[in-house]
């Protein structure tokens, strides 16, 4: 049967040091990790409902692809559900396993099936993961973002803009939401405490991230910008210690 590419929007993830992974731990170990993640990204079946479209997952080496069927009408509530299902997954990744992963996001032409994946979507998609989503996070394509009618924020999650000439999002994101709301009572809630919890845990486990790269300088620069974004998480939500400002 002739195959032909389709509209798809497209996710690149790359997980960092998974060399270091393989080496470490049991093979079941490994799937297990990468299982995981798959199955975060496509849990979610209520949207796929609404768009009559599965997601595909691909894994190879240490990369995953997955990707959503959609029309130019529904770009825009795909990216929704995929963004906020990468946002649970790149958090409860990282706090449950110490696992870091970086990727792009992109949206267009892609033939993707169990045999085989590739297109201009997924170029573009690799292209930010490997060229400039240069430490731990997720950057938005242009196709991406110009589906996207608020820029501040996608119905369900808000996303970043980093400053760089990039928008996306990174383990952080949930714990930001909440707190961003939270301000507002002074924190005076379990849903604020625990969120302010899980940055420190963030925190902390970069901290190692930082120290068990030492003599790395590639790896421990990646560790060290998102250390640079905790850090202005804590302190926008005033929990750097005065001696530290």
């Amino acid at each position: 049967m002739y195959d032909n590419y389709e509209k798809r929007l497209c996710l690149f993830l790359d997980i960092l040091g998974f060399s270091s992974l393989v080496k470490t731990m049991e093979c079941s170990t490994v799937h297990e990790v990468v299982s995981d993640i798959k199955h975060t990204l496509k849990s979610n079946k209520e949207f796929m409902s609404k768009i009559g479209s599965e997601p595909i997952a691909t894994t190879f080496s240490d990369c995953i692809v997955l990707s959503i069927a959609t029309k130019e009408s529904y770009v825009e509530s795909a990216a929704n559900i995929l963004v906020t299902a990468t946002v649970r997954m790149l958090q409860d990744t990282y706090l449950n396993q110490s696992i870091a992963l970086r990727g792009g996001m992109s949206y267009g032409e892609l033939y993707h099936a169990r045999d085989a994946v590739f297109g201009p979507a997924m170029i573009r998609a690799y292209e930010l993961e490997s060229q400039f989503a240069d430490w731990p996070r997720v950057i938005f394509d242009k196709t991406v973002i110009d589906h996207l009618s608020n820029k501040g924020g996608l119905l369900s999650i808000g996303f970043t803009d980093y400053g760089d000439g990039f928008w996306g999002v990174d383990c952080l994101n949930r714990v930001e939401d909440i707190l961003n709301v939270e301000v507002h009572n002074l924190f005076d809630s379990d849903v604020a405490r625990a969120a302010l919890e899980k940055l420190c845990q963030i925190r902390d486990i970069t901290q190692n991230k930082l120290t068990g790269s030492y003599g790395n300088p590639k790896v421990y620069s990646k560790y060290l910008k998102l250390d640079a974004r905790i850090y202005s998480l804590m302190k926008k939500f005033g929990q750097v210690p005065a001696l530290f400002e």
